[in-house]
């Protein structure tokens, strides 16, 4: 009875590995799905045309799983004696027959696509706050990150269900092989990553111009667990009738209250 319980305890965790294994794949395949969408994003964008068209028609019926998120008309019209239909995200405005629209025309394609907008934030915050340098990597390359990412879980993943159900030991040392891999790459990006921001931080110093602005509030945010927590302080200023969010010392958040005029360096040209 025992033995009977235990096979049915690992029958129903391979169940379980294999269930995660699949969700994560298919999170994956979203993530390679959404790099060729970016790259394709990226030629009209850079090798595009921008044109104002009529819209003829505008079919709102379901074409792809993608558009049950927002939402989305496929849009005909004409250009050139030619006829196109485009799909068109519409989540703030209703395109009919009739509307004017703006798209990007790709010669080499022979086909048109919606540009994308970007929103940005109406408070600009300084990148020594949540510093990165990915944030300076293009849309498609940070979507190809997340899936090498994805990917590099379901391997192991993989792996892990393929040893416990077939003993194949010699699958558990190609892990290790890639493990390594995967940590020397993670050791040479945060090597990187500290060594952009302490560039970064000295060419603010050693550029900026001192200028005095008025703070308007203060904020501390806790990182990580409360026994090895620690704190970063930033600010939100107002420079040249405009807010921006800015780091500070600990000694600074204690003693700053709104209202107060605190003297900063700020680089014009990289608006920081």
């Amino acid at each position: 009875m025992n033995r009977f319980v235990a096979l049915l305890g690992r029958i129903a965790s391979w169940i379980g590995s294999f269930i995660i294994t699949l969700g994560l794949a298919v999170v994956a395949w979203l993530f390679w799905v959404g790099y060729g969408e970016a790259r394709l994003q990226r030629r009209f964008e850079t090798e595009g045309h921008a044109f104002e068209i009529t819209v003829t028609d505008a079919n709102r019926e379901s074409r792809s799983w993608r558009d049950a998120f927002g939402g989305v008309a496929y849009v005909s019209f004409s250009h050139r004696a030619n006829s196109y239909t485009t799909r068109f995200v519409s989540d703030t405005m209703w395109v009919g027959a009739g509307d004017r629209v703006r798209l990007l025309y790709h010669p080499g394609l022979d086909a048109f696509r919606q540009p994308v907008v970007e929103r940005k934030s109406g408070v600009r915050t300084s990148r020594l706050v949540k510093w990165s340098v990915a944030d300076g990597f293009s849309t498609e390359n940070k979507i190809l990150v997340g899936f090498m990412l994805m990917a590099t879980v379901v391997f192991f993943m993989s792996v892990g269900l393929l040893v416990s159900l077939t003993g194949w030991t010699f699958l558990g040392g190609l892990a290790r092989v890639v493990l390594l891999v995967v940590l020397g790459g993670a050791a040479v990006f945060f090597s990187y990553d500290s060594l952009g921001y302490y560039r970064y931080y000295q060419h603010l110093r050693s550029q900026g111009q001192p200028v005095e602005v008025v703070v308007l509030e203060k904020d501390k945010t806790a990182h990580g667990r409360r026994s090895v927590a620690y704190y970063t302080y930033g600010a939100t200023v107002r420079l040249n009738d405009q807010p921006r969010v800015i780091p500070i010392e600990e000694a600074e958040y204690e003693t700053l209250r709104p209202g107060d005029r605190l003297r900063v360096l700020y680089d014009r040209e990289q608006e920081d």
